[in-house]
């Protein structure tokens, strides 16, 4: 079938890494035809349109690589000497189709070859797939080039990998940073003769450099490039001992000195690089191509960096900085100081949107505990806004897709200036409780006046902003005000919390719905929204005057059931869906479930008991399915400031006597006792006050 394509004709291959795509890249290359490799996981639709996109002859396809014959014409101005199309991972965007010419694939393959002595007598193994740029040319090419046996080792397993590299005697061989990490836990007998491993493709960190230093040694190599430049540009040396754990566990890992023939210049921090063996531009996309490429040369990476001892040390791509209120952070850095709290295994930092900084610091580490999410919350400077030990993406090579992480969490600030001026009067409020001559006469009046005493122990308080104007009014103020007119009676045990309340028309609902109580339903739509959470069945419990009801029901994308446990507030409902009565101190109706999301705000504190009410709303879920709870959180401050409406809340059932707010560590402890995998939070803070915000727990996929 390749014997009657022209020169230059362009054949797409998908087909999974290994022997069978190796000798297909191989003929390819012989007879001079541009191979396109995608990974075997891309649906028909990307594999059509990629085919589309640079007029495919032929499509190779599947393990058996059947072939399809398309009408693409060979001949192309942008195809002559081309060895390969590789289209990029995309981690920063549409994927961009690289046009890498044959003499600088073998120019490069040659080099890196050459640096780590490839020949006959010296096999190289890799375990990264054949369908990307590090295998193709440093792997496949540059041991066709010089004779050496290859191994190929696919799918990944690291007890496997080491027997098939031990029993072909390699020399040297090639890793990803996600397979070392699988590497130095699994921990297999290093092999004899070989000498090191080449890792690449994604940023090591010096966490899992230690761990490796810890098992094997210093017998390892890190090195850099972009597929723009053919591959590897930089390369580390082989360290002894002390300057490996100087160089890779002390400091970020550096990826090593140019290649043979490569510049390095660093343009206000971004990493440019000069080499003959670059790209000659991207498909058909001239403009995507005058942005990378200067008129003399120059490949702009798009990777920060810097020079540390000679060595090139990356910081993470530009694109990817955590813009908080004009201060750009790199994410590597960040992810340095995380783990120094203890955080091991993936750490990933990406940029969140929140409207007053612009964005915020968010972490995604699969392979942490909620105690190691707090360890990075409570350690200062950077604090994670937003966490979870979900939503882990990749691309092929193990690069964090660091955009479209972030793009799915959501995060939200509250004023400090507010809530302070919130709290003083509230202390004044408490005060003028703790003052008063009349006791409490009932338990719940003594748990409220309880709930005083702390709050004056900590705040004190005068009811005026710090220039002595009024305080801007808001429901919150007035509910405090007809506590402190109602505290003679309601402490007598002569009227209820309810009862006091109604006496000013309206208040229990502008409470309920205005700010600050309003924050709590604004974050949970954010991160539902941003979570894609809002499709498929959704299910809120406890909705109430509908705070978040309101905001979420127009939309939801499917299925939107609402529900509390009072008749009375389901027939007064008016929402888009259908409303049903759930007592969530009660097992859940026969046949209720299959929620793909249930959400619930300000009420799973109130059940008697929160342990048993998680399990239960576990059940409701699909697999893949997410519980999350808007929650405020008390005491707000590591010295134990309580949260301003602490006390007032004690007038009502459901919080004096079970307990109030939580603190969210409690409750990503009891998400995890439930059953949920996956847990995570978006923390709601007034400058140093933590709010609470949204927690929530994922099930498994099926």
């Amino acid at each position: 079938m390749l014997a009657g394509l022209e020169a230059g004709a362009r054949v797409v291959l998908r087909c999974p890494s290994g022997q069978g795509l190796a000798e297909a890249l191989t003929a390819c290359f012989e007879r001079e035809l541009v191979s396109v490799p995608l990974s075997p996981r891309c649906t028909d639709a990307e594999l059509a349109r990629t085919a589309e996109r640079v007029d495919a002859s032929l499509v190779l396809d599947g393990p058996a690589l059947r072939p399809r014959e398309l009408g693409g014409e060979p001949a192309h101005p942008e195809a002559e000497g081309l060895a390969y199309i590789m289209f990029t991972s995309g981690s920063t965007g549409r994927p961009k189709g690289v046009r890498l010419g044959r003499d600088a694939l073998l120019g490069n393959a040659l080099k890196t070859a050459r640096l780590h002595g490839f020949s006959p007598a010296r096999p190289h193994g890799t375990c990264l797939p054949l369908y990307h740029c590090n295998a193709i040319v440093m792997s496949l090419t540059g041991t066709l080039a010089t004779g050496a046996p290859l191994v190929v080792s696919q799918p990944f397993e690291p007890d496997r990998y080491v027997k098939e590299l031990r029993a072909a005697g390699a020399r040297t061989a090639s890793i990803a940073p996600a397979l070392l990490h699988e590497l130095v836990r699994a921990r297999p007998p290093w092999p004899d003769g070989l000498e090191y491993l080449i890792t690449a493709a994604a940023p090591l960190t010096s966490d899992l450099a230690r761990r490796f230093h810890d098992a094997y040694g210093p017998r390892l190599r890190q090195g850099y490039g972009l597929t723009e430049a053919v591959n590897f540009s930089f390369v580390m040396p082989l360290l002894d001992s002390a300057d490996f754990r100087e160089q890779y566990v002390a400091h970020q890992p550096p990826v090593g000195l140019p290649l043979e023939g490569t510049e390095l210049r660093l343009e206000d921090g971004e990493v440019w690089i000069r080499t003959p063996d670059r790209m000659r531009g991207y498909w058909e996309d001239p403009q995507a191509t005058a942005r990378v490429l200067t008129d003399d040369g120059w490949l702009r990476t798009g990777d920060m960096g810097e020079e540390r001892d000679g060595f090139l040390v990356l910081k993470g791509r530009r694109d990817d900085r955590v813009n908080r209120g004009g201060e750009k952070y790199h994410p590597l850095e960040i992810e340095q100081r995380w783990r120094g709290r203890g955080l091991d295994g993936r750490v990933v930092a990406v940029a969140v949107d929140e409207p007053a900084y612009g964005e915020e610091f968010g972490l995604i580490a699969p392979d942490a505990s909620p105690a190691g999410l707090r360890a990075a919350y409570e350690g200062g400077f950077p604090r994670p806004v937003v966490a979870g030990t979900g939503g882990y993406l990749a691309t092929d090579t193990g690069k964090p897709r660091r955009a479209v992480m972030g793009r799915r969490l959501a995060a939200l600030r509250d004023g400090a200036g507010r809530y302070e001026e919130l709290l003083r009067y509230a202390a004044a409020a408490a005060r003028a409780v703790v003052d008063s001559p009349v006791r409490p006469a009932t338990a719940q009046a003594a748990q409220l006046r309880c709930q005083a005493l702390a709050l004056t122990a900590a705040v004190g308080g005068t009811g005026t902003t710090e220039n002595g104007a009024a305080p801007v009014r808001s429901a919150a103020h007035d509910a405090l005000d007809a506590l402190v007119e109602g505290w003679p009676e309601f402490a007598r045990g002569a009227c209820s919390g309810e009862e006091l309340m109604r006496r000013h028309p309206g208040l229990w609902k502008r409470l309920m719905t205005e700010w600050p109580m309003d924050r709590y339903p604004e974050l949970i739509t954010r991160v539902l929204t941003a979570g894609g959470l809002l499709t498929g069945r959704v299910l809120e419990v406890g909705a109430g005057v509908g705070n978040t009801t309101s905001r979420v029901a127009p939309l939801v994308d499917g299925d939107f059931v609402w529900s509390d446990r009072l008749p009375e507030l389901v027939a007064r409902g008016t929402w888009q869906g259908r409303g049903i009565v759930l007592d969530l101190d009660a097992e859940p109706p026969a046949g209720l479930g299959g929620f793909d999301t249930v959400l619930a705000t300000n009420v799973v504190h109130c059940v008697a008991d929160k342990a048993a009410t998680l399990r239960r709303l576990r059940t409701l879920l699909t697999d893949g399915g997410r519980l999350l709870l808007a929650e405020g959180a008390s005491p707000t401050t590591p010295d134990g400031t309580p949260w301003a409406l602490d006390f007032l809340f004690c007038l009502f059932d459901g919080w004096w006597d079970r307990g109030g707010f939580r603190t969210r560590w409690e409750w990503l402890d009891l998400l995890r006792d439930a059953g949920f995998g996956e847990v995570g939070f978006s923390a709601l803070r007034a400058g140093p006050y933590d709010l609470g915000g949204v927690v929530w727990g994922g099930t498994p996929p099926a």
